[in-house]
């Protein structure tokens, strides 16, 4: 037993992820253990929970993308004067609370 480390974790895996964890664990030169400590504790970890309230805000403004779309597409024009600032503004308030986001994962 190793008394250094007497904690176990049990994880459940198919026979492809195995298969792909041993071809990497070959490949680093380490044992099995030391990869994935490494792999576990090394890495960075990325939240992406904040992102949910980004994405209706871009379906909404796909949405209007495609209206704007389809009245070209009707009218062989549309009203770019009105319809395109406002997409516009749409969209960099959506960049801004993305850059926002990012920068508190960073």
């Amino acid at each position: 037993m190793n008394r250094t480390r007497p904690k176990q974790i049990v994880i459940r895996v198919s026979e492809e992820e195995l298969a792909q964890i041993k071809e990497k664990v070959e490949q680093s030169g380490k044992s099995q253990q030391q990869y994935i400590i490494e792999a576990l504790t090394q890495s960075n970890i990325v939240n992406l929970d904040g992102l949910k309230e980004i994405y209706p805000e871009l379906k909404r403004q796909g949405n209007n993308l495609n209206q704007i779309a389809k009245k070209l597409n009707e009218n062989g024009y549309v009203d770019y004067k009105q319809e395109l600032p406002n997409t516009m503004k749409e969209v960099r308030e959506v960049w801004q609370l993305l850059k926002q986001y990012l920068q508190k994962q960073a």
